[in-house]
């Protein structure tokens, strides 16, 4: 059978300059289909004239299945490519996976007729194969784990499977991807997954909904493996998108132990982190500089105690302090996520968030408003206390775009009030000073600068991070 698995264009981020991440995932679910003729092409490369690359694609290569991975901002996206794939290649089933299929799958198979066949939830490795097998007379459609197939009465929804076992699956096939140009900084970049799921309780984030409240993790010697084939392929960048890596510590510690000892330090890694976690071993952050760790997403949320209460995150005011300081001392670079216009912010409490992303001297500030993604908890308690002013138009959930109102701001004075201490705080030249990446990075300065602009230029047209891919 030949297979094209297709990732969106949209990225949830303003930082396409500095960074273009590669969908891992369906490289994970290429190398379970090793019988079959499969691509994998990453929409986010092409970016302008999408219908039209597309178009010729399909004329070279006629898939029998086609799969798309959706998240819920991107399920626009995904309609008008689900769109394409059916006008160029309507002998093609196709079938959508990802969070949006997994968490929103009752509301977007009822009604009129969705643009897909099937929709998968939950992991792919097993289910995606299984569903080939139905598709090849193999197997029947209700012994597919996470499928939703259509039936006489509407979708019929299967239970979902159990949760994988991570040690028993192979190495991602990357040779399936079309497009590879992957870059951070100019530098080729890929993906390694060291383990799935979080613990964690944070009302905000949709992970527990896709897996549960489940860490699984990959063996050690195989995560080394896979780092030895991205050194292979020419990888000058690492990005370890785990969930939450410091979960385990004493395992993270081993994974840089093995880093070092395998001589794969010769690559520079990304990585995100809690705050608890990175600081619960003193010898964590000076063993990640030792395996070349040279930037951390750090999950700093909130730095009111209201607000941390608020998202279930504890009181680690003063581990953020102690994380960001001693990140700093070891010159790895510090992006730092914050989540404002939550159900009690008013003008104060979101600009205290600049103040402390300035104060704390983070290099990479990540502010982002809270969003009602379907699935998570904080969905269903701002749906409940009236604060969702947009709950359909899922394209506008980047984190960036405000779509919710608090008790004392409406959506626009929420939106006007990001915007204007975003540009603030990357116009200020304290942003500038001792800022890893303009020391650190070739044309660093440069090309946050230039994101800065997009940002100054979006606060002035009022669509501050529109869509930059074209159809």
């Amino acid at each position: 059978m030949k297979i094209l698995l297709l990732a969106m264009p949209d990225a949830a981020n303003n930082f396409h300059r500095i960074i273009k991440v590669p969908n891992l995932g369906l490289c994970s679910l290429a190398a379970q289909l090793d019988s079959h003729e499969v691509k994998v092409v990453d929409l986010v490369l092409v970016h302008k004239n999408i219908r039209s690359w597309l178009t010729e694609f399909l004329r070279e290569f006629t898939p029998d299945l086609v799969g798309v991975s959706s998240m819920s901002f991107q399920y626009q996206s995904a309609r008008e490519v689900m769109a394409i794939c059916r006008a160029c290649a309507p002998a093609a089933k196709i079938v959508l996976g990802g969070y949006h299929a997994s968490l929103a799958h009752a509301e977007i198979t009822e009604g009129s007729p969705p643009p897909f066949d099937f929709l998968i939830r939950g992991e792919g490795e097993l289910a995606l194969p299984a569903l080939v097998q139905a598709l090849e007379g193999a197997r029947s459609w209700d012994s597919v784990p996470g499928l939703s197939w259509p039936s006489a009465g509407g979708f019929v929804h299967n239970p979902k499977g159990e949760l994988l076992d991570l040690r028993l699956l192979p190495l991602p096939n990357r040779n399936a991807r079309v497009l590879d140009h992957f870059t951070y900084f100019n530098r080729k970049m890929d993906c390694v997954e060291t383990s799935r799921g979080c613990t964690m309780p944070c009302t905000f984030c949709s992970i527990t909904g896709m897996y549960g409240a489940s860490f699984r993790c990959y063996g050690i010697d195989r995560v080394i493996a896979d780092l030895k084939e991205l050194k292979r392929r020419g990888a000058q960048s690492v990005l370890l998108v785990d969930d939450n890596i410091t979960l385990e510590p004493a395992r993270f510690s081993r994974l840089c132990e093995a880093i070092i000892g395998e001589r794969l330090d010769s690559m520079e890694y990304l990585v995100q982190a809690s705050v608890a976690g990175i600081v619960s071993d003193p010898e964590l952050i000076p063993l990640m500089a030792r395996a070349n760790f040279r930037m951390v997403f750090l999950g700093i949320e909130a730095v009111q105690a209201k607000t941390l209460a608020l998202f279930q995150k504890g009181d680690i005011r003063q581990k953020t302090e102690q994380a960001v300081r001693l990140l700093r001392e070891h010159e790895i670079a510090v992006m730092g996520g914050f989540i404002i216009g939550n159900p009690d912010d008013g003008p104060e409490e979101v600009r205290e968030v600049f103040r402390a992303a300035k104060r704390l001297r983070i290099d990479l500030p990540y502010v982002q408003c809270v969003t009602p993604y379907p699935g998570t908890r904080m969905r269903a308690e701002l749906l409940e206390a009236g604060l969702v002013v947009n709950p359909d138009d899922l394209k506008r959930y980047t984190g960036f775009i405000c779509n919710v109102r608090t008790r004392h701001l409406t959506q626009g004075q929420l939106n006007r009030l990001m915007n204007w201490e975003n540009i603030k705080i990357f116009f200020s030249p304290s942003m500038f000073v001792g800022n890893y990446f303009v020391r650190k990075r070739e044309k660093g300065a440069l090309k946050v600068l230039l994101n800065n602009f997009e940002l100054l230029r979006g606060w002035f047209t009022g669509d501050q991070y529109r869509s930059r891919h074209t159809f």
